[in-house]
């Protein structure tokens, strides 16, 4: 997994270790993130249930006491790994709306589009282990997701300065979440072509507004 340690890295709380973990200038960070990174392969080439602490600590080149220093058990990692992963998305989606002019409502949407299909594709994974790993609820949870929040609020505030109407901004992300989603899915799947992704779903967006491209 090309992407797992730069995830690692980008988890909350990445200076935190339990006390009476191993000490060293700057070296419980990299312990830390080592783990996590072995983690992260394993869960994606074994799967979560299948992968154990004993092959986690191994994969790392530690004992199975330092892995315990740090997580006590796999849930921890997935949840270290499942904050990486979304910190990860929202910083390419973040760094490309940001870019675009304030008002340049349909640039921030293509903006936002491209961002998410780049993290997705690149880490999608990463994603079907911290989503569905361990049996976490896809539905309640991703319709909450920052994610969708951000696309809410982009979309909210497009109508608010008058780039297009919508009865139900909730309603409007998650669909266009969704939409996303099953995009992106088909074109892993094969079934249609990737590079065409981001433009299919950037004239389904502004359809879905009720804008005309």
């Amino acid at each position: 997994m090309k992407k797992t340690a730069s995830i690692a890295n980008r988890s909350k709380d990445t200076t935190a270790r339990r006390s009476g973990a191993p000490a060293g200038p700057r070296k419980a960070d990299q312990r830390r993130a080592a783990l996590i990174d072995a983690a992260g392969k394993l869960f994606i080439e074994k799967g979560y249930e299948a992968a154990t602490m004993d092959e986690i600590a191994a994969a790392a080149n530690f004992a199975k006491g330092t892995l315990y220093h740090y997580f006590s058990n796999k849930a921890e990692l997935l949840q270290v790994l499942r904050e990486g992963f979304e910190s990860e998305v929202m910083k390419r989606i973040r760094s490309r709306v940001d870019k675009c002019h304030g008002d340049d409502w349909h640039g921030r949407i293509k903006a936002w589009i491209e961002g998410a299909v780049d993290a997705y594709f690149e880490l999608n994974e990463l994603h079907d282990v911290v989503i569905y790993g361990s049996g976490m609820p896809f539905r309640n949870a991703m319709a909450d997701a920052e994610i969708t929040k951000h696309l809410k609020k982009l979309i909210g505030d497009g109508a608010k300065a008058g780039a297009w109407t919508v009865n139900d901004e909730h309603w409007t992300a998650v669909v266009m979440f969704y939409s996303f989603r099953g995009g992106c899915d088909e074109a892993i799947l094969g079934t249609q072509c990737a590079k065409d992704t981001p433009k299919r779903l950037y004239d389904l967006f502004l359809r879905i507004v009720g804008v005309s491209n």
